[in-house]
């Protein structure tokens, strides 16, 4: 059975892509930081269906978690041919006011995070000659840009930019990397952002289910994608829309 790592497996997105690449018949490895009972539910969901899923808990912002992540992943389930770096925070505030802890710990989680475990990954994947490798990016990394947004767009940019490297340095390994971008997607990190922001987004977004995002995760972890690398991939039905 193929192996996988959700990172942030247990909640919104990362929740639909484990119970996604389950059913498409990976044993998953749902990571999680702080909820451990969302993960646990997930798994649950996942072996009452028959399925094979453990929950993992690291906080992948620190290097020796992430590698500890993917080495406990190949301990309990084998060496893992598919990553999907979903983890993900946002403390948002201007330049001005936005304190550097803040900042950094934004850019640890969604852009470190996401080097840390494809960095631990990335031997495994070539030893077995094949792997893929799925960011997730967002369209404040550049598409959309969002006033108090610094350092949610500084580190999705950043993904989308070491994506199209990596890619380039695997391409005759048999591993792909990719960027998925989603669009709005009533997650609890979007509501963490409050009630009004929470309908602005509604009334200018076309709403997207975490499932159809899962989707796409699906497509590209598959063999039919095992040409598609470098590339980013929009999930959100064109964007922002007059109301």
């Amino acid at each position: 059975m193929p192996v996988a790592v959700v990172t942030g497996g247990g909640r919104g997105i990362g929740a639909a892509v484990s119970r996604r690449l389950a059913r498409d018949g990976y044993a998953v490895a749902v990571n999680y930081s702080r909820s451990r009972a969302d993960a646990e539910a997930v798994v649950a969901g996942i072996e009452a269906a028959g399925g094979r899923a453990v929950a993992l808990g690291a906080d992948v912002g620190r290097a020796e978690e992430a590698a500890a992540l993917i080495e406990r992943t190949t301990e309990l389930l084998g060496t893992p041919t598919v990553l999907v770096n979903n983890a993900g925070v946002n403390h948002s505030g201007s330049a001005r006011r936005q304190a550097p802890e803040e900042f950094d710990r934004v850019l640890a989680v969604n852009l470190h995070g996401a080097y840390y475990c494809t960095h631990a990954a990335l031997p495994g994947m070539y030893e077995e000659g094949r792997g893929r490798v799925v960011f997730f990016g967002s369209p404040s990394g550049g598409r959309d840009i969002v006033p108090t947004m610094g350092a949610y767009a500084a580190a999705k940019a950043g993904l989308a930019a070491m994506a199209k490297v990596i890619a380039k340095e695997t391409a005759r390994r048999g591993v792909t990397v990719n960027t998925v971008v989603p669009g709005f997607v009533e997650t609890d990190m979007v509501r963490s952002a409050g009630d009004k922001a929470l309908e602005n987004l509604k009334a200018t977004w076309p709403e997207i289910p975490a499932e159809a995002v899962a989707s796409t995760v699906s497509f590209l972890v598959s063999d039919e994608a095992a040409y598609v690398s470098g590339e980013e991939i929009g999930v959100w039905l064109g964007g922002p829309v007059s109301a």
